[in-house]
């Protein structure tokens, strides 16, 4: 997960690289082109270790093991284009020593790729073979391809399509049960060859129990699945592999979230379902790991984040040239853009802040996992009241940092625990954090300080502040306390008249009540706003409020609220 240009499609085609196709179709090669431009070496090497190993997979893959437990494989591929000599053969090597694989030892490690859908109609629908014709070949077992060519000429009742729709069918009712299931059969023109009955087959896609149609006629979201469901049948080979890596690039394209959770549930089903078909002898695993590139937060929100792993793109300086090669001595070295990993499960949360943030991102499906700029608040009143007094007063004349501000996200976390949540955004791994800049904003809670010491919100801060130095990220945080509660300091800033009115929109006959309140001082004056707001709908008031604010009405943007906000876009 992470952002645009972040590296997530270079780290699938990374893996893609250096494993096998589980077809034996190889649709990527190693090009001069995958050498980082203004590189002065002309090549690159690409590792991958693999853990865990079980005894029957040590013994297969004893050539790429790294040390004496056998435990753990390692494979890797180099590209060296230096010679000039064409073309570049990429090598791959195994273990410790990087010797050669023994035969067959790199095969038990496998992919299946589902490339990033922007037009699945066109690759299923169009006279492109690609995807039926590797379906075909799929089922063709030892079959001699124009021997089955004659065989499909016009005949539409031969077994190998019945084959074909049964195993695509399985995918998709799986994709879409729960939603809008659909049925897909395959249909032709006729030709000769194997390649060109490919070529004129062509997928139709309807509701369930109703007669499929040409594909053109259904949504680009639907032809989407049924495209997942034709790649999906290749795992049906899984067995003949250790471990084959299922690589999913944008699942989210042209999905709304709830067949956004279908797909996930399948990707889910199909890793989990390996783990339990066991072979029957000492025979490959067959086990499948999913690995989903995606900028979706429903997505990210829906899987554990132990499973998470966040890819920042940042700008680092090469290394200055030796001061004998300098023309001159100010020379500044040139910025190369790399992609730096976070992986959640290393980050030092304990279970129970794990379990708090899931919980969380599961009911909300936040983006707060895509960093940036985050304000986090206590509730959903700053949430909804924040981008209109930014935009109205605080942020008024300054076009390029209101962008700044709506760009950044807003998370009501309904309470004041925002440790979990700081040390998930702004603890450093691999010299980078998931924020570029964490604000947050809490209530002082003065009315609820004991004996006289420090206000609630005090101590927060302190305590917050103490946590992101641990994290040596004091410059990317800052924590904004006011004296009371948000309603309160609306009141005492001047907009009484406003949030009287307000008020008495949701409590028509409770006018007495609100005076009375508001004519105490101080922490009296406090505690009975707060009091006539415990019984007030918070998102209900600040929709109101923010209406008002955002018709003309006069406001005075409380100090605290504009310190956060100039904060956020500092």
């Amino acid at each position: 997960m992470g952002e645009n240009n972040s590296g997530k499609s270079n780290a699938i085609d990374a893996i893609r690289l250096i494993t096998t196709p589980l077809s034996g179709r190889r649709e990527i090669y190693a090009e001069l082109t995958d050498i980082r431009f203004g590189s002065v070496d002309r090549q690159f090497e690409i590792e991958a270790l693999f853990s865990n190993l079980s005894p029957p997979q040590q013994g297969r893959l004893i050539s790429a093991t790294t040390d004496l437990t056998l435990e753990s494989a390692r494979f890797g591929l180099v590209y060296d284009a230096s010679t000039n000599s064409y073309p570049v053969r990429p090598t791959i090597w195994a273990g410790k020593a990087k010797g050669t694989p023994e035969p067959g030892c790199h095969d038990m490690i496998r992919h299946v790729y589902l490339p990033p859908l922007r037009d699945a109609k066109r690759a299923l629908a169009s006279g492109n073979p690609t995807r039926i014709y590797a379906l075909l070949k799929h089922f063709l077992e030892n079959d001699d391809p124009d021997e089955l060519a004659k065989r499909l000429a016009r005949n539409v009742n031969d077994p190998i399509l019945a084959k074909v729709d049964a195993a695509v069918d399985i995918g998709l009712n799986a994709l879409t049960s729960g939603v809008r299931q659909q049925v897909a059969s395959l249909g032709f023109a006729s030709d000769e060859k194997l390649i060109d009955i490919a070529h004129d087959l062509r997928f139709k896609l309807a509701d369930h129990d109703i007669e499929p149609e040409d594909l053109r006629y259904s949504g680009h979201g639907y032809a989407n699945l049924l495209y997942m469901a034709t790649i999906a049948v290749e795992l049906e080979k899984a067995n003949k592999a250790d471990l084959t890596l299922f690589l999913v690039e944008e699942p989210e394209a042209h999905l709304h979230p709830q067949l956004q959770a279908a797909v996930l549930s399948f990707l889910e089903d199909q890793a989990e379902k390996s783990k339990t078909d066991k072979p029957a002898t000492n025979g490959p695993a067959g086990q499948i790991q999913v690995i989903v590139a995606s900028h979706s937060p429903n997505l990210s929100a829906w899987v554990e984040n132990k499973k998470l792993v966040y890819f920042r793109s940042v700008m680092s300086a090469d290394a200055p040239p030796a001061a004998e090669q300098r023309d001159k001595a100010e020379e500044k070295p040139a910025l190369r853009r790399s992609t730096r990993c976070i992986p959640l499960a290393q980050l030092n949360l304990t279970d129970i802040e794990r379990r708090k943030i899931d919980r969380y991102l599961d009911v909300t499906k936040s983006a707060l996992l895509f960093g940036g700029r985050v304000l986090l608040v206590e509730g959903i009143a700053e949430t909804l009241l924040l981008p209109v007094i930014a935009r109205k007063f605080v942020l008024k004349d300054k076009p390029e940092h209101f962008r700044l501000f709506r760009s950044a996200v807003f998370v009501p976390i309904d309470g004041v625990d925002f440790e979990p949540y700081l040390k998930l955004l702004l603890s450093p791994f691999n010299d980078v954090r998931i924020a570029d800049r964490m604000v947050v904003m809490t209530d002082g809670d003065k009315t609820k300080a004991i004996d006289g010491k420090a206000n609630p919100g005090e101590k927060r801060k302190i305590t917050l502040e103490a946590l992101a130095k641990n994290l040596d990220a004091l410059a990317f945080f800052e924590a904004v306390v006011n004296t009371y509660s948000l309603e309160t300091e609306l009141v005492t800033s001047g907009n009484g008249d406003l949030l009287k009115a307000v008020f008495l929109e949701l409590h028509k006959n409770s006018e007495a009540k609100w005076e009375a309140a508001v004519a105490k001082a101080g922490d009296e004056q406090a505690k009975e706003i707060q009091a006539l707001f415990e019984s007030t709908r918070k998102g209900d008031f600040a929709q109101i409020l923010a209406d008002k604010i955002s018709e003309g009405a006069a406001f005075i943007v409380p100090v605290y609220i504009k310190d956060a906000i100039e904060a956020l876009v500092k």
